[in-house]
């Protein structure tokens, strides 16, 4: 098993791994989200006009020394209509004589909406407070509402026969100009977006995770396909240009792929191994033409004769990325204008030759699953050791599923992160229709950051040159035994007398 079959299996085995491995796939998504979420209430609030407020405290007593049975009944007593007073401070009546009072330009309805009034519990003290955008008119509105309504309580609880009023309130402690804003809080509002951002980004991976059919690994690929997966192909932006590997240039990521590919093909039918193969994909542009090149150059690589055939007859692609001719191949055989001896062309890797796909036909399927196309490729069987056929898709049209029955295996490619779980599904129901052998899948275009490719174990000739520093002293130290021997087995001179 695979380092990265063995991860994907153990998040599956892991419900808290499993979490961690989906937030890991959609960190920059949740990033993404929070940084717009916390940089929009930032923009917004800092945008926002700043509000200021400005409170005055007003002290309630009952009664007089003169009248009053006891301190206990005139507290109560206070208490009970500061809890009413809180009513009466928004009324037009103290807020329009508040307004005439200061002479404020402010409108009735604008003044009552800034005011409001607060009683602190089992306490006689009214707070009334003004908030504005204007810091010095919140304090000269909330100080002509604290006055009128000392004027008009002691009006209001003046007897009607006269006399001391029953009740009166003290302004103790005046409304001052506020130098700090109640409003916009900048980083709270911040804060609390950025939370909110950092929810919604999980909510949006876990839910993308959820729904999503992408095949994103072996593990996925393995359950859809219940076949072994053969290869994990990395990225590799030279792999794109390119398209065949040179393997003589060293082991590279991509190499070493194709080379497990090579080597568990040679396992998947021991005792009868196949040797003509039909590489093939779901849809398009999942890496089938490369994988199959590759595979060819890999199985040449170990001194094997094999034939790249490109029977992908509507869209050929091997011809022009191996450097060879595309009018002269297949479709010229099919039609009795030559051998496959005669057709064939040789290509820049050792041991591997080319048969392109020739004329485009008006008809693929038909010439396909004719019986010279049959016995075509069993010529070429006697001839190579192997034979590796580069067959169209299965989904848009039929012609793969058509060549698998002169074929004695199928090599299924996927994309990471492209191709759908349903896709794979319904080309493996094809080839199931048809009794074709399913040898396994291959997944190419892997992200090489972490996974099966964190670690690499290849050597470079500066890495055979440079030798570790414990090595280099015991190296020396013998060299320097061994020169001491010499020199002791060295004769001695003597002066003849």
């Amino acid at each position: 098993m695979t380092h990265s079959s063995q991860q994907t299996s153990s998040e599956g085995a892991n419900p808290l791994r499993s979490t961690v491995a989906v937030v890991r796939r959609g960190w920059l998504v949740v990033l993404l989200i929070t940084a717009i979420c916390g940089g929009a209430a930032f923009t917004f609030s800092v945008l926002q006009e700043p509000i200021y407020r400005s409170t005055a405290s007003l002290y309630v007593t009952s009664g007089s020394e003169a009248n009053a049975q006891s301190a206990y009944q005139g507290s109560l007593a206070s208490q009970q209509r500061v809890t009413s007073y809180t009513k009466l401070v928004s009324s037009e009546a103290v807020v329009g004589d508040a307004l005439e009072r200061s002479g404020l330009n402010i409108s009735m309805a604008d003044a009552k909406a800034a005011v409001t009034a607060s009683t602190t519990p089992d306490t006689v003290l009214l707070n009334i407070s003004v908030e504005d955008s204007n810091k010095a008119m919140a304090a000269d509105l909330a100080n002509a509402i604290a006055d009128s309504m000392t004027t008009y309580v002691s009006t209001l609880e003046t007897p009607s026969g006269g006399g001391a009023p029953l009740a009166k309130m003290t302004v103790v402690t005046p409304a001052g100009e506020s130098s700090n804003a109640i409003s916009p809080q900048i980083f709270r509002n911040t804060l609390l977006a950025v939370a909110v951002g950092l929810l919604l980004g999980l909510v949006v991976v876990f839910f993308r995770d959820r729904y999503n059919n992408r095949v994103r690994g072996e593990q996925d690929l393995s359950a859809v396909a219940k076949s072994p997966v053969l290869a994990s192909v990395p990225t590799d932006e030279l792999l794109k240009k390119q398209g065949l590997i040179d393997f003589r240039t060293g082991a590279t990521l991509a190499a070493e792929a194709y080379r497990k590919l090579r080597t568990n093909l040679a396992f998947t039918s021991v005792d009868n191994p196949s040797r003509r193969i039909i590489v093939t994909s779901a849809l398009p542009a999942e890496g089938k033409t490369t994988t199959a090149m590759n595979l060819a150059a890999a199985l040449a690589e170990t001194g094997k004769r094999v034939v790249l055939v490109d029977a992908d007859l509507r869209r050929p692609q091997v011809y022009h990325r191996t450097g060879g001719m595309g009018d002269v191949g297949f479709t010229n055989y099919l039609k009795g204008d030559g051998s496959m001896a005669d057709l064939l062309q040789p290509s820049e890797v050792s041991g591997l030759q080319i048969l392109a796909s020739g004329p485009q036909p008006p008809n693929p399927a038909e010439l396909l699953g004719s019986k010279k196309a049959g016995q075509g490729i069993e010529n070429l069987s006697a001839m190579f050791d192997y034979v590796i056929i580069d067959s169209p898709p299965l989904l848009p049209v039929t012609d793969a599923a058509v060549l698998a029955q002169w074929a004695d295996g199928v090599v299924l490619v996927a994309r990471a992160n492209q191709s759908r779980v349903p896709d794979i599904g319904a080309a493996i129901e094809q080839l199931e229709a048809v009794q074709a052998t399913l040898m396994g899948v291959v997944l190419t275009d892997v992200p090489t950051t972490g996974g099966a490719y964190k670690y690499g174990y290849y050597y470079t000739s500066s890495d055979v040159v440079k030798k570790p520093k414990f090595w280099s002293r015991i190296g020396k130290k013998k060299a320097h035994q061994h020169q001491n021997i010499e020199v002791a087995l060295e004769p001695t001179t003597t002066n003849a007398s």
